[in-house]
C-alpha cells in the first residue's frame, strides 16, 4: 500500500483556525470565574430591582440603557478577573489550580489581549448607558487594575483587597438605578448594598484565600491567613459572616420588613460558613479548604435569588 505524503502547510497559513476563537472565548469565561461573574449581575439586578416603584424611569430609552450598563458591568467584571489570572499566573500554578492560564490552556498573551477589548467594550457600553454609568464603570475597571497591577497590587495585602470588594459592591448596586435615571437611595437599597459588600469585604476577601496560602507565600503577599494565622483569620471570617447576617436580619426587621425572608437566607448561609470555617483547620485537600469560600459564594447567590424572585412576585 503506497504511503501518503503529508504537505507541509505554507508560512501564510493560520496557526489557530477559526473554530479556535470560541474555544478561547470560553477558556476565557472559565479564567475569569463564571461564579464571580453570575455574582456581580445578580447584585446589579438586585440594585435594579430594589429601585422604588414611585421613582422608576420608565420608557424604550431608561431600558436601553439599563441594558447596556449591564453588559458594560459583564464586561467590566469580565476584565478584572481575566486580568487577575493573568497577573497570578506564578502564585496560581504553585497552588496547583485548574484554570486556564495556570494549566497551560490558555497563553497568557491571548488573556491580556482579550481582557484588554472587554475593557474597551465596557467603557463603550457604559458610554452608551450615560454619563453616571461611565463614570461608575470606570471607577470599577480602575478597581481592578489597581487591585492586580504590579503598581498597586492591592492583592497582596487583605485590607486593601476588603477595601476594593467594598467598594465594587457599592458601585455595583449604585450602577442600575444610576442608568435607570434614579436614586440608589431607598433603604431597602442601602440596607442591602451596604450589607451584602460588607459580606464580600468581611468574609469572601478573607475566606479565598485558604486555599492559597502555599502560593501566597511563594509570591510575597501578606493576607490575613499568612501574617495573622490560619487559625485567627478563620475565626474573623467566622465572626464576620456571623455579625453580617444578624446585622442584616436586624436592620431589615427595623428599616426594611420586605428584606426579612432574603436577610434570612444571609443568616442561614452565614451559621453554615461558620461551622465549615471553624472545622475545616487543617484540610490539607484543596477541595476542602476551599469550601468556607464556596459557602460564601452560594449564599450570596442564594440571597440574591431570593431577593429577585420576591421582586418578581
Amino acid at each position: 500500500m503506497p504511503f501518503v505524503t503529508a504537505q507541509t502547510l505554507p508560512a501564510s497559513a493560520p496557526s489557530t483556525p477559526v473554530s479556535g476563537i470560541p474555544r478561547t472565548l470560553r477558556l476565557c469565561l472559565k479564567e475569569s470565574r463564571p461564579a464571580v461573574l453570575a455574582a456581580f449581575q445578580l447584585r446589579f439586578l438586585a440594585g435594579v430591582a430594589l429601585v422604588p416603584a414611585s421613582t422608576t424611569v420608565l420608557g424604550v430609552r431608561p431600558a436601553l440603557q439599563a441594558t447596556l450598563c449591564f453588559v458594560a458591568w459583564f464586561c467590566a467584571v469580565f476584565y478584572t478577573y481575566l486580568y487577575n489570572g493573568y497577573m497570578d499566573y506564578r502564585e496560581d500554578r504553585v497552588n496547583e489550580s485548574t484554570r486556564p492560564i495556570a494549566s497551560l490552556k490558555l497563553p497568557r498573551s491571548t488573556a491580556l489581549t482579550v481582557a484588554r477589548c472587554a475593557a474597551l467594550a465596557a467603557l463603550v457600553c457604559a458610554a452608551g448607558a450615560g454619563l453616571g454609568a461611565l463614570l461608575l464603570c470606570t471607577a470599577l475597571l480602575l478597581l481592578g487594575y489597581g487591585y492586580s497591577s504590579p503598581r498597586t497590587a492591592w492583592k497582596n495585602r487583605t485590607p486593601a483587597v476588603m477595601g476594593v470588594v467594598f467598594v465594587s459592591g457599592l458601585l455595583t448596586y449604585s450602577a442600575g438605578p444610576v442608568a435607570l435615571g434614579s436614586s440608589p437611595a431607598s433603604p431597602a437599597l442601602l440596607l442591602t448594598a451596604f450589607a451584602m459588600s460588607l459580606w464580600m469585604a468581611l468574609v469572601g476577601a478573607v475566606a479565598k484565600d485558604f486555599s492559597d496560602i502555599e502560593g501566597d507565600i511563594a509570591s510575597g503577599r501578606r493576607t490575613w491567613a499568612i501574617t495573622l494565622g490560619e487559625r485567627r483569620a478563620r475565626l474573623l471570617v467566622a465572626v464576620g459572616a456571623c455579625a453580617v447576617g444578624g446585622g442584616y436580619t436586624a436592620g431589615a426587621a427595623a428599616w426594611a420588613p420586605e428584606l426579612l425572608p432574603v436577610a434570612s437566607v444571609v443568616l442561614a448561609g452565614a451559621v453554615v460558613l461558620a461551622t465549615v470555617t471553624l472545622t475545616g483547620q487543617g484540610a490539607t485537600r484543596r477541595s476542602r479548604r476551599r469550601l468556607p469560600y464556596r459557602c460564601f459564594m452560594g449564599t450570596q447567590h442564594c440571597a440574591h435569588l431570593a431577593l429577585l424572585g420576591q421582586a418578581v412576585i
